[in-house]
């Protein structure tokens, strides 16, 4: 992908950027697609019905975007609120070194942790941002002490702290 097109005004939004990505994607796709990330259990015959297909083709092409990897799993999204009290901290990290294989090295060693749910090599001050979920400020403390200063290579850490959280959505805006 030629990330220099994605910066000029050719793309406006968000849709058009993954319009552009998905063209290879017919309606009948796409359909499957958007379906699926609203309700992961919808059955083929389902997912026929809404689409005006029959269960047939629906099938085969469910299929083949799974085998291709645009559907990598099906999950249940949880609400962590219900289930614990805990902290989402997001922790940005500078590098001292910027040689791939330390930036390899950081990475795979962060996203073993169990703690950490997302992992994003970004531009700016700093070269990793994590989406961390821990129990409470005690221990994501001893997490930033004992799992990442140790790191060979951590220059600093910068942390935000979730105070509340107005939305969170799993599905990509895909064309209709």
């Amino acid at each position: 992908m030629n990330y220099d097109s994605l910066s000029s005004n050719k793309f406006s939004t968000l849709s058009q950027i993954i319009a552009s990505m998905s063209s290879h994607l017919d309606p009948t796709d796409l359909g499957i697609l958007n379906l699926l990330q609203e309700n992961g259990r919808l059955t083929n015959k389902e997912l026929a019905h809404h689409l005006n297909r029959t269960i047939s083709p629906i099938f085969d092409r469910r299929k083949r975007l799974e085998e291709m990897g645009y559907i990598k799993k099906y999950v249940a999204v949880l609400d962590r609120e219900k289930i614990t009290n805990s902290i989402v901290a997001f922790p940005q990290i500078a590098l001292n070194n910027h040689a791939e294989d330390s930036l390899a090295s950081f990475q795979q060693a962060v996203i073993a942790y169990p703690e950490v749910l997302e992992c994003y090599h970004i531009t700016g001050k700093y070269d990793f941002m994590l989406k961390i979920i821990i129990p409470d400020m005690n221990a994501y403390n001893t997490f930033l002490r004992q799992r990442i200063a140790p790191l060979t290579n951590v220059g600093s850490v910068h942390s935000s702290l979730v105070i509340s959280q107005a939305k969170a959505e799993t599905g990509l805006p895909l064309p209709t």
